[in-house]
């Protein structure tokens, strides 16, 4: 009820001022309910034109408003509003509202448009790795690491090679480190999966055997030929020069094999698509191949050198034998850490397929 002192009287709820006297009634400024103004913390209201700064629970259809969790807004602007059905707006927190509306944290706005909201896009596989350092780093620094460790243990079985068995663990161990140079590792593997680098060796050791037995039948076959035609023939000559380019064209293919092995990790890969052929007559097989005799030559003179200067004294010749091992083992592994360098950086000039860090190491 509205009450005047003055005259001592009380009016209907609502009068602002008293009817009798004019003075302004009090209670009049007590309603709760009240459709215009600003309040600054109002729980319950119903405000439909005005400001708020925390209404927890507001319908407040046309206005600012600060903080409110739960408004059922339809137009104005909102800072933080968490489960509003807001259709037209701008809010910088919405957790639940509709898609198309502008939002720093709008996960279902219904109109405007998005200015930090991302949907989490899906887990994408690992970019490929390429090598920073040059190949002459590389190649002679790749094979001594983990501090030599793995390399004194293939030394130990090529001392044992005559076994056989140890020679299928240490040729699959080389293997293994072209395939991790091949996709960008920066240190050479270890010897934990022995199953496995005897499988690999025992398949590198058939390739090898099966492009042996294939030249020796190539060889047979023009020999033949020329046992046919007659050694007083014209056309010996014409067959020993087809023979002769033919056999150096397919052991310059041949040589492919390895490195391609190493970049696809598959035979059935290696041999299909043309993927031989179109590396063998790449660039970066040429430079290989160029890069390949280069290292052969500085390691045999430096090889040379450290034979002579131990066989002076007699503590040298003992350790020539073990060092035969390490010196063999090392520029095996180098070889094919060379090799896995080329088809990393042909993988990185976009010439083949690059080879993902997670692939396994080991043949398939």
């Amino acid at each position: 009820m509205s009450y005047c002192h003055d005259c001592d009287e009380e009016f209907e709820p609502g009068t602002i001022l008293c009817p009798e006297c004019g003075a302004k009634l009090s209670g009049s400024d007590d309603d709760t309910g009240t459709a215009s103004g600003w309040s600054t913390d109002d729980s319950g209201s119903d405000d439909t034109v005005g400001w708020s700064s925390t209404d927890p629970e507001s319908t407040d259809t046309s206005g600012w408003s600060t903080d409110n969790p739960t408004t059922d807004e339809t137009s104005g602007w909102s800072t933080d509003d968490s489960a509003r059905d807001d259709t037209s707006g701008w809010s910088s927190t919405d957790s639940t509202r509709d898609d198309s509306e502008w939002g720093s944290g709008d996960a279902a706005g219904t109109s405007g448009a998005t200015t930090a909201h991302r949907e989490p896009g899906r887990t994408t596989a690992s970019e490929p790795r390429y090598h920073d350092r040059d190949i002459f780093e590389f190649s002679f620094a790749f094979p001594l690491g983990k501090g030599g460790k793995p390399l004194l243990i293939d030394s130990v079985l090529l001392l044992l090679s005559f076994l056989l068995v140890p020679l299928l663990f240490s040729y699959g161990y080389s293997y293994r480190v072209g395939r991790a140079a091949a996709r960008g590792d920066g240190d050479i593997p270890s010897f934990d999966d022995w199953g496995g680098l005897g499988t690999d060796g025992l398949i590198l050791v058939g390739v090898y055997l099966g492009v042996a037995l294939a030249f020796s039948v190539l060889v047979a076959a023009f020999i033949g030929a020329i046992a046919v035609v007659g050694e007083s023939s014209a056309l010996v000559l014409v067959l020993l020069a087809i023979g002769t380019l033919l056999v150096f064209a397919c052991v310059y293919v041949a040589g492919a094999i390895v490195p391609v092995l190493i970049g696809t990790g598959s035979l059935t890969e290696t041999f299909s698509n043309g993927r031989l052929l179109e590396f063998a007559l790449s660039r970066h097989y040429l430079k290989g191949v160029v890069l390949l005799f280069v290292f052969w030559f500085v390691l045999s003179i430096a090889a040379s050198i450290v034979a002579v200067v131990l066989a002076i004294t007699v503590l040298g010749i003992v350790l020539l034998i073990p060092l035969y091992f390490v010196f063999t083992a090392y520029t095996a592994n180098l070889a094919f850490a060379m090799w896995g360098y080329i088809y990393n950086e042909a993988a990185a000039a976009g010439d083949v397929e690059p080879v993902a860090p997670d692939a396994s190491l080991g043949l398939r």
